[in-house]
C-alpha cells in the first residue's frame, strides 16, 4: 500500500503534538504539590498542580550575594529570582522571592512556593552568571 506525500504530511501534524507531551521538555505534567524541592531551570515553565491550567516559571535571576565557597563572610548572604505565574492563557504575574532574606516564599491561590536554593552555588566572588546555568529548588505545598 502507497501512502500519499498528503497523507504522510497530516499523520506527522496529528503526531507531533502527541509525541511532544509525551516528551519531558519545558513543562512538567505530574502533580509536584508535594513539599519536594523542584528543580526550575531559567525558561522552564512546571505545572504544580498537574494541569496546564497553572504555571509557575523561573523568569530570571537578579541578584546572587552568597558567600562563595572559597571565601570566608561574615554572613552567608542572599539570592533573589523572579519567578512568574500565570492561569490558562492569561498574563504571567511576576513575583520575587529571596533566599537568606523575606520574602523567601509566596502564596498563589492555594499553593505556597518556597525558594529552596539556587544552584550552582559560587565558588569565588564574581559577578552572576549566564541566566541559564542558574537552576532554582522550588517547593510547591497546599
Amino acid at each position: 500500500m502507497r501512502i500519499s506525500p498528503r497523507r504522510l504530511a497530516i499523520a506527522a501534524a496529528v503526531a507531533a503534538p502527541l509525541a511532544a507531551a509525551c516528551h519531558a521538555g519545558p513543562s512538567e505534567a505530574a502533580p509536584i504539590v508535594n513539599g519536594a524541592s523542584q528543580a526550575v531551570r531559567s525558561g522552564q515553565e512546571v505545572h504544580p498542580t498537574g494541569s496546564d491550567a497553572f504555571g509557575v516559571a523561573l523568569l530570571s535571576v537578579e541578584q546572587d550575594s552568597r558567600c562563595p565557597r572559597a571565601v570566608v563572610c561574615v554572613s552567608a548572604g542572599t539570592a533573589e529570582i523572579v519567578i512568574g505565574y500565570r492561569y490558562g492563557m492569561g498574563p504571567t504575574v511576576p513575583v520575587t522571592l529571596r533566599w537568606g532574606a523575606a520574602p523567601r516564599d509566596t502564596l498563589i491561590g492555594t499553593v505556597r512556593v518556597v525558594f529552596d536554593s539556587l544552584t550552582p552555588y559560587p565558588t569565588v566572588p564574581g559577578p552572576l552568571l549566564a541566566q541559564d546555568r542558574y537552576i532554582a529548588w522550588l517547593s510547591f505545598k497546599r
